[in-house]
């Protein structure tokens, strides 16, 4: 019985002490939890510089002029090269990697004599980066009877040859 009075002794000696101690660590617990950051204000879209737009509007310009004469190749000259930096994605889903790619899915979805003339129109070009554009418009073919059209969504990066296109989503419409 005395060793128990001695035991309760010991902790009752201990509570005060640990008392402080629930209470400082319960004080300080505040402190070591992260706070959400305030709502951080919408970055004001980057103004597109001039000469870029220029040169993606000179693309797209060459580009119809390439399809237009039945030179697919010249087409794609403005897209990415490389399978890991350039994506195409249609219609269809289906998605394309790299120029190449590209140009082998023109071919067989569009033979010789049944490209239509194309056109782009209503292009609008977003400053998304420092290096990097958004350009939203409308493609159309004149190929009768059918002529296809739809609309297009870009993206261009500056890559060591300048602008080129990264990814291209077009879809037509019905």
């Amino acid at each position: 019985m005395e060793k128990r009075r001695e035991h309760i002794g010991r902790i009752a000696s201990l509570a005060p002490r640990a008392w402080l101690a629930r209470l400082l660590l319960v004080l300080a617990l505040p402190s070591c939890v992260a706070r959400p950051a305030a709502p951080a204000k919408p970055a004001k879209p980057a103004k597109p510089d001039r000469s870029d737009v220029a040169e993606i509007e000179a693309l797209l310009r060459a580009q119809t002029d390439a399809w237009n004469r039945g030179d697919l190749h010249a087409f794609v000259a403005g897209y990415a090269e490389s399978e890991l930096r350039m994506t195409f994605v249609g219609s269809k889903g289906t998605v394309v990697r790299g120029r190449a790619a590209l140009e082998e899915r023109y071919l067989k979805s569009y033979p010789q004599g049944q490209r239509g003339r194309l056109t782009f129109d209503d292009l609008d070009i977003r400053r998304v980066g420092p290096d990097a554009y958004l350009v939203l418009g409308r493609w159309a073919l004149a190929r009768p009877p059918d002529d296809p059209h739809g609309m297009f969504t870009l993206v261009f990066e500056r890559g060591p040859e300048g602008l080129q296109i990264v990814h291209d989503h077009s879809s037509g419409a019905e």
